[in-house]
């Protein structure tokens, strides 16, 4: 039987393949271009070549490949060319997509002790501790997995409340039921919050040597305190360039986003 379509249908639709088919292409030419490079600073790092391995690492990265694994590596590079700074920077890029790894921190603490300022970090209230302490015990996606698994326990004893004519196992559904609601909430904003530490956190590491930071946006504002390359800050406020930053001992002033850069 004849088709009644007519022939530029099956162009596009030709077009249309090929074109997802030049898409897939270049995908996997990035990808294998990105794994040969990969393997060859891993061999550069291995070879004490380490200059050559943050070039390679850096390579990487800026084709858009983001693991912390590769963030380690090039923050174990840079340490051993000395950058402590960026060692730093990659070290808690690292420890931010897999926050509770034990050679990520444990070499986040190495560097941390190198670099020259020691800032005593602002009391907190018990509450805010507290908190902070509960929120650490997991990572955004173990919130999320317990979550879930409240709604469907919860669901479970609803339906034994429904179902059963049992008094004590209706108390039982009812109210462990209820309980676990409320839970699940609690743990979907605990995982709410933790996605947003991790996800959308304004912290950054300064890189500069030494700055000056001013009570205002300008060069010209009042100078307040020195903190020097691989110190931790928070983002309060950001300019066009400049931004409000907070240490840990609760000092604000302001710096150029050039002197920093955010994890």
């Amino acid at each position: 039987m004849k088709s009644d379509k007519p022939f530029f249908f099956y162009l596009s639709k030709l077009k249309f393949i090929s074109f997802l088919f030049c898409i897939i292409l270049y995908c996997s030419v990035n990808t294998t271009a990105a794994n040969l490079t990969l393997d060859s600073a891993n061999t550069a790092y291995s070879k004490g070549e380490y200059d050559k391995a943050v070039k390679l690492y850096e390579t990487v990265k800026n084709k858009g490949l983001e693991a912390p694994e590769l963030y380690f590596n090039l923050g174990n590079s840079y340490y051993k060319t000395n950058n402590i700074a960026l060692a730093i920077l990659n070290y808690e890029r690292a420890k931010k997509l897999n926050p509770d790894n034990e050679d990520f921190n444990f070499n986040l603490k190495l560097a941390g002790q190198k670099i020259e300022d020691k800032i005593d970090v602002a009391p907190q209230l018990f509450l805010t501790q507290w908190k902070n302490s509960l929120l650490d015990l997991m990572t955004e996606k173990g919130w999320s997995m317990l979550c879930i698994l409240l709604i469907i326990i919860s669901l479970l004893l609803f339906a034994v409340y429904v179902t059963t004519r049992n008094r004590s196992l209706k108390q039982l559904g009812f109210f462990g039921g209820t309980i676990l609601i409320i839970s699940s909430v609690l743990t979907f904003f605990a995982a709410q919050h933790k996605y947003n530490l991790t996800k959308n956190g304004s912290d950054a590491i300064i890189t500069a040597a030494a700055i000056t930071v001013t009570g205002s946006p300008s060069e010209k504002g009042s100078k307040l305190f020195v903190i020097h390359e691989g110190t931790k800050v928070s983002i309060t406020q950001e300019d066009a360039e400049w931004s409000e930053i907070k240490i840990a001992n609760g000092n604000v002033g302001w710096v150029k986003n050039s002197q920093m850069q955010k994890i």
